[in-house]
């Protein structure tokens, strides 16, 4: 491989996969989305892609397989190959089937994989990181991982856990039944799986305690340097848990019923004409990794299976589980009123006025109070949890339809810019019904302490380096302190500790930084000199040298005010935030977090996770 050098601000601009198919000859309302045929935006219902629900709060042991299946994305595309979960392949799809857990009753979820094909679909690039499965007797290994779950490290989802349909599995594989949990709690945590469960080697038996809050999360891939192509071919589905016998009792009078309560991932790809999924199989450097691409973004938007959906509502409050799920892309969110200007093509940025929505929860569980929001951003991973008031917005009829647009350039935040076709997501088509009252959001919603600074064991500093070929000016490995993944851990927090990490981002893109595990506070961000950092002329720590700070404090955004597991960290700034290493109710784990293989925290742009920017988390006994 060539020698590489850390990334500069003068890096070469890379083309970016979302415009370089994109032509501007298709009809109203339509993209020319070459080679594919013109796709025209809002002719598919979101519900024509219906999502099965599968009950994990009922006791009984759920089956998920990952299947090749085939769906329609839209009305005038073929049927597009996919690997999908499903408790069947007559059931398969994407996004997978979600799963509603309750709090404190164990789900039990055998995991297999069913696949097939002894090849990918999309081209691998072995050149990426050290020990990634290369099976030998072929297939595509899987590993599923519920991100944002508080889990033992033997059912989290360890990138060298993977499983073939055809028997071979990787390293930390185990089909042991004698993982021991703590049951201080209750009876359910002694939840370790049957041997008859994992008789399998193609299948992967984990259990699920629930003992944290009602939230979102999700469940994805996660086989290292496998995991943005798995991704991409729709492995992926929604994990949510509730309270109703706690915090969400209270709630019922004020928060949307479930049939007002839309879950919506929202995700990325570029298509070929015969409907198949385009991932580019000629790397940006070929020279140094002949398949790899830094960020796929792609031309398309995706929301639910579907692309550029509709969904007709009543004039009432819905809400909406948002899921940042695609691969690298970015979306800056807005609810904006369509104006007579608008129609038919619905062109950001559009002429009517924007609807305000109540953010009332993100990653980790409901926020202490209501934030009222004109836009969010949400990055790969992130999820958020928000109220939007149609009957408000439809008051005096000035409202019929609103569109949610996007304005984040990809990649984030220094690429292109969006068109008339990435700049927007979906529609939504308000009913001419009786409009129903909102009841109004209390001013607490739960109880969130405060982070106590007295009680800090340790502080971290960690540095965010992309690397380029000083012969193309390319990137070609994005790294975590200069470390691989196999690199020993560096990482080893003490179980029960309470920690500081600042991520010094020395790169030119923003990062969405996840920990597995554990749920953290983000507690500020600061600009410092990146240059002047690099070339060891300043200090962000040491009193001895100028500082590299090129600017105050700024404390957390209004929408990560709340318990966060991914959050972006920007160019050219120090992201710090607070994670105690223990529940997130504050007591310890109800299993042995200090045993199994371990953990990991990393990017959330799975081109850049695959590429090494991910590293080994390993808790230890005091």
């Amino acid at each position: 491989m060539d020698t590489v050098a850390p990334l500069e601000s003068t890096r070469k601009p890379r083309r970016s996969l979302a415009t370089v198919e994109v032509e501007s000859t298709a009809g109203p309302g339509c993209v020319n989305a070459f080679p594919a045929k013109p796709l025209c935006k809002f002719v598919d219902s979101l519900l024509s892609r219906a999502i099965p629900v599968l009950d994990g709060g009922s006791g009984k042991a759920l089956y998920i397989g990952v299947y090749q299946t085939y769906q329609r994305f839209h009305r005038d595309l073929p049927a597009t190959k996919v690997y999908a979960y499903g408790t069947s392949h007559k059931t398969a799809s994407y996004p997978g089937p979600t799963i509603v857990a309750k709090k404190g009753v164990t789900t039990r979820v055998t995991w297999c994989n069913r696949l097939q094909d002894r090849q990918h679909m999309f081209t691998q690039d072995y050149t990426l990181m050290a020990h990634m499965p290369k099976p030998k007797k072929g297939g595509i290994p899987t590993v599923p991982h519920r991100h944002g779950g508080e889990t033992a490290s033997a059912y989290d989802g360890h990138p060298l856990a993977w499983v073939t349909q055809f028997g071979e599995h990787g390293p930390t594989f185990s089909s042991s039944s004698s993982h021991s949990h703590n049951s201080s709690r209750s009876a359910a945590s002694s939840s370790s799986p049957s041997s008859s469960s994992t008789s399998s080697s193609s299948c992967n038996a984990y259990v699920y305690l629930n003992f944290q809050p009602a939230s979102l999360s999700w469940y994805h891939d996660h086989t290292l340097g496998w995991t943005r192509l798995n991704t991409v071919a729709g492995m992926a589905g929604f994990y949510i848990t509730t309270d109703s016998n706690g915090d969400e009792r209270g709630m019922k009078g004020w928060l949307p019923p479930w049939k007002r309560t839309v879950p919506l991932a929202i995700a990325d790809r570029l298509f070929f004409k015969n409907g198949s999924i385009n991932y580019p199989n000629v790397g940006v450097d070929p020279k140094v990794h002949p398949n790899w691409i830094p960020e796929y973004v792609g031309n398309t938007i995706v929301v639910n299976g579907v692309v550029w959906p509709y969904l007709r509502v009543r004039p009432a409050v819905y809400r909406f589980l948002l899921l940042g799920a695609s691969n690298a892309r970015f979306f800056n969110l807005r609810f904006q009123c369509a104006s007579r200007e608008d129609y038919p093509n619905f062109v950001p940025p559009l002429h009517g006025s924007t609807v305000n929505f109540a953010l009332i929860g993100s990653d980790g569980g409901y926020l202490q109070r209501p934030v009222s929001l004109s836009s969010l951003l949400l990055a790969p991973g992130e999820r958020y949890d928000i109220l939007v008031d149609f009957a408000a917005a439809r008051q005096g009829g000035a409202c019929r339809d609103v569109i949610v647009t996007n304005d984040a350039p990809a990649p984030f935040p220094g690429g292109e810019a969006v068109d008339k076709n990435t700049g927007v997501v979906m529609r939504f088509v308000i009913l001419n019904r009786t409009p129903f009252t909102a009841p109004a959001i209390p001013k607490r919603i739960v109880p969130i302490p405060s982070i106590d600074f007295s009680k800090i064991h340790r502080v971290r500093w960690k540095k965010l380096v992309e690397e380029v070929d000083p012969k193309s000016g390319m990137p070609v490995r994005v790294t975590l302190d200069g470390l691989r993944y196999m690199d020993p851990p560096t990482e080893i927090p003490i179980q029960g500790s309470n920690e500081l990490w600042h991520i010094i981002n020395l790169s030119a893109d923003a990062h969405p930084i996840h920990l597995h595990l554990v749920q953290f506070r983000v507690v500020s961000r600061r600009a410092f000199d990146v240059k002047s950092h690099r070339n060891n002329e300043c200090s962000l720590t040491s009193r001895s040298k100028p500082s590299c700070y090129t600017a105050p404090e700024v404390k957390a955004f209004k929408n990560e005010i709340g318990w966060k597991d991914t959050v972006p960290a920007f160019p050219g700034e120090v992201l710090t935030f607070w994670v105690g290493w223990y529940g997130q109710d504050g007591k310890p784990f109800e299993f042995d977090p200090t045993s199994g293989p371990g953990y990991a925290w990393h990017c959330h742009i799975l081109d850049h996770e695959d590429n090494d920017m991910m590293r080994p988390l390993k808790l230890r006994k005091k």
